[in-house]
């Protein structure tokens, strides 16, 4: 299967590779993205010197090393992006940068690209999922699905899993915990893809779109995580 990271910058496709790397017959393409528009020399001078002085340079190194790299220096959408993406002839896509794919984009993988939302769908889709399920008291976790071109309805859901968040003491910490499960989510949702019995949850749509909460509810919801941590 051959895999492409999304990311930002080397550091943080390095922390999705090193959770994945030994998986058997995958091959692993690093798309450095550019979603804040710089110079392709800016871009470059920007990821060696994280690559130089982050604490995790080993793992960065070992990313650079073993895994191919490709740098993405237009929006993933433009002619140029999605030329270079279909020579790769990438079977899956994993998302780890802030952008909005549109579907030319992820066409532009075999299978599709990978979301690990940090709420449960359907019933949780679109911003700030976690705080409001923290503020109706309901389930709290991960979905791990194929996107598509909307705001969370890719239909294809391969793992979707609620995630104990009490040791958390605010709605940073919480929402950091469960944005740095990422890179498990995709291990176990790439060996769940290749097992020959593996089938779809469907994700049918029938939750409800969130909007961003205001600065009271999430006043709100910060106290409810502290009270019952």
């Amino acid at each position: 299967m051959r895999i492409g990271i999304l990311a930002a910058s080397l550091p943080a496709a390095a922390r999705i590779y090193s959770e994945l790397e030994s998986l058997p017959d995958c091959s692993f393409y690093t798309l450095v993205c550019n979603p804040e528009g710089r110079s392709l020399f800016h871009h470059l001078a920007r990821s060696l010197a994280q690559a130089l002085l982050k604490p995790e340079r080993r793992r960065t190194w070992r990313l650079i090393r073993r895994s191919r790299i490709s740098f993405i220096r237009k929006p993933l959408d433009h002619p140029d992006s999605l030329t270079k993406l279909k020579r790769l002839e990438l079977d899956v896509g994993l998302h780890n940068v802030g952008v909005i794919y549109r579907d030319s984009t992820i066409k532009a993988f075999r299978l599709g690209i990978l979301n690990p939302h940090i709420g449960i769908l359907p019933q949780y889709r679109g911003r700030c999922v976690m705080e409001w399920a923290v503020l109706q008291d309901g389930p709290i976790g991960v979905t791990l699905f194929f996107i598509d071109a909307g705001i969370d309805t890719g239909a294809r859901v391969i793992l979707s899993e609620e995630v104990d968040i009490s040791h958390c003491k605010s709605v940073a910490e919480a929402k950091q915990y469960l944005f740095n499960l990422d890179a498990g989510f995709f291990r176990r949702g790439l060996e769940q893809l290749r097992a020959a019995d593996f089938s779809y949850k469907l994700n049918d749509g029938s939750g409800h779109r969130y909007y961003v909460m205001s600065e009271l509810l999430q006043g709100v919801v910060e106290q409810l995580i502290r009270v019952k941590k």
